[in-house]
């Protein structure tokens, strides 16, 4: 806010003066608004011109060379005129990396003519350089100091979103080239390992039999083959009866065998040729787990 009053003051100033333009130009004015700054430090620098009303003008802006200043940010207002005059103002916000104890700095207004544009420099203003070291040691002592100190590691995003794309990118032209064949082995190595836990089940099953004949547990044995069986032909192996299972895999062995079972089951007779039934069993199931796996092989 300051600054800014001091800006109107300048402008109305300027205002107040004698209404007329002497023949030849007025130069613009251009000051500091402090008389010292710190190296890196932004200072403003009030510039302002008044001319002719109408008449056009261009102030610096940021491709113009402030040195030894560096511009960090601009501000302009609004063009102020009355009846003959107008006054163009704007703040300059500079910084100085340079050690010179005194700095200097003048910027023109460029006048535009018909065919050129002519620069009216404002006079020199100069600003002194505030050092905070004002004399250097011959020799600096420097701490050691050989504690280890953690740093936190910034993931490399760039790259990690390069390396998914290659992965991508190879992924598909594997799934395209070998996909059928990987497919194929993944297939197989599940049927394969679905067979040996079956028949590590499915034997287990088989020597409880020997001690326990009861029905329930013919038809828990008999169960389990059949949920096997269901996942390996995809039929509905634990929902049909032992007619509609002969009549879908077409096997006289397979119905005596079924028929058999069922007698121990449902029958009043005596248990008879469980063991051969069940190992029967045992040995279809291996039979088809072959055809299926070479109707995989050759597909």
């Amino acid at each position: 806010m300051i600054k800014i009053v001091k800006l109107t003051i300048l402008v109305a100033l300027f205002f107040s003066g004698s209404q007329a333009i002497h023949a030849q130009e007025t130069k613009p004015v251009g000051f500091f608004l402090k008389d010292s700054v710190k190296i890196g430090e932004p200072v403003p620098f009030i510039f302002s011109y008044k001319d002719k009303k109408n008449r056009s003008v261009i102030f610096p802006d940021s491709l113009y060379n402030f040195a030894p200043f560096e511009l960090v940010s601009k501000e302009y207002f609004n063009t102020q005129s009355d009846d003959i005059n107008s006054i163009d103002s704007a703040v300059y916000y500079l910084t100085t990396f340079e050690i010179d104890t005194v700095q200097r700095l003048s910027l023109p207004v460029f006048l535009i003519t018909e065919s050129d544009s002519i620069p009216n420099f404002s006079l020199m203003d100069s600003i002194i350089l505030d050092q905070v070291v004002t004399q250097m040691p011959d020799s600096v002592n420097m701490e050691e100091n050989s504690y280890y100190r953690p740093v936190s590691l910034q993931f490399n995003y760039p790259y990690f979103i390069i390396a998914l794309v290659v992965l991508g990118v190879l992924a598909i032209i594997v799934l395209v080239v070998w996909g059928k064949d990987i497919r194929k082995k993944i297939k197989l190595y599940r049927l394969k390992k679905g067979l040996e836990k079956f028949n590590a089940g499915f034997d287990q099953q088989i020597d409880a039999l020997s001690n326990d004949t009861t029905k329930a547990n013919i038809e828990k044995t008999l169960k389990y083959w059949k949920s096997y069986m269901e996942g390996l032909e995809n039929l509905p192996f634990t929902k049909l009866t032992t007619k509609e299972i002969v009549l879908l895999m077409q096997s006289s062995s397979l119905d005596e065998t079924l028929k058999s079972i069922d007698k121990n089951i449902y029958s009043k007779a005596t248990v008879s040729a469980l063991q051969n039934d069940f190992e029967f069993l045992k040995d279809y199931t291996q039979d088809r787990y072959n055809h299926i796996s070479e109707v995989i092989k050759n597909a």
